[in-house]
């Protein structure tokens, strides 16, 4: 299959719908529950489910092999925008979060972890393609994943919406920038070439130990080395935040007490630890 060539015309297509800057200028609704995800409960789709794995059904596939397999969904154009740039030429700021999920689905070599989010459901045999959509009684052109023997199709606001849970679930929000003209473009990749050389010696480091090793330490934490195994991996990532949180509105406080802080420039959500994450 030509990547290259499949995505340029599919681009072509895509930039004649004249919804494209309109959408691009709102922040997109979701409607998954976070409580439910705390609780762990699945989520569906478009009949497509996803779940939530524990903590112990990660350590079992493997750690390194679980994140690899949701590279496609953890990242957006910006955060391969060097990898889209050398190896297609591509723009990624004229490039989709589902033309990324094409690219990085075909590059992950283990797909078996996988099973934990999508149990009943499987990404292979998609391809990338341009279809139509009725909005407000209007067709509009929109990049879309198709599977042809089994008649399933994924327009890009439902990946966008499978991807943000992903996201959501992992505690991973890929920044996104833009960029105008060649100049600033050509800075921001060399940028990212430096950082990715300085990180070079990070990338077999474990992402899960520094943040269970925290919380197993902290004196806040309730659970137990063995029984974090149970915990799903949206709540544990809750507890890494809200002990974060916690700790940050008692520094605030010592500060102000201590005379260090004014109250009054201390926001209330800053103390309030029950807040919102």
């Amino acid at each position: 299959m030509d990547v290259l060539e499949t995505l340029d015309n599919l681009q072509n297509a895509a930039e004649k719908d004249s919804e494209k800057k309109k959408s691009q200028n709102k922040k997109p609704e979701y409607h998954f529950d976070k409580l439910k995800m705390y609780f762990g409960e699945d989520y569906t789709i478009n009949n497509i489910t996803i779940s939530i794995p524990t903590i112990g059904e990660i350590l079992e596939v493997g750690e390194s092999k679980f994140y690899q397999s949701l590279s496609p969904f953890l990242n957006n154009p910006t955060s391969i925008r060097v990898f889209l740039y050398d190896t297609f030429h591509k723009d990624w700021n004229k490039t989709k979060d589902i033309e990324v999920f094409f690219i990085m689905y075909q590059l992950v070599q283990d797909k078996e972890p996988l099973k934990l989010i999508f149990k009943d459901f499987s990404f292979d045999d998609f391809v990338l393609i341009s279809a139509k959509r009725d909005v407000l009684d209007k067709e509009y052109d929109h990049l879309a994943l198709f599977n042809e023997e089994k008649n399933i199709l994924i327009y890009d606001d439902d990946y966008l919406e499978i991807a943000e849970y992903i996201r959501t679930m992992m505690n991973i929000h890929p920044k996104t920038e833009k960029a105008k003209g060649k100049t600033t473009k050509h800075w921001m990749l060399q940028e990212d070439r430096m950082k990715a050389q300085q990180n070079e010696d990070k990338k077999d480091s474990s992402t899960l130990l520094p943040l269970v090793s925290a919380c197993i330490n902290h004196p806040g934490f309730k659970y137990k080395l063995e029984d974090l195994k149970q915990v799903n991996i949206y709540q544990f990532m809750d507890s890494v935040q809200r002990i974060q949180k916690y700790e940050q509105g008692v520094a605030a406080i010592h500060g102000i007490y201590g005379g260090m802080i004014s109250a009054k420039d201390i926001p209330n959500d800053l103390i309030n630890f029950m807040g919102d994450l």
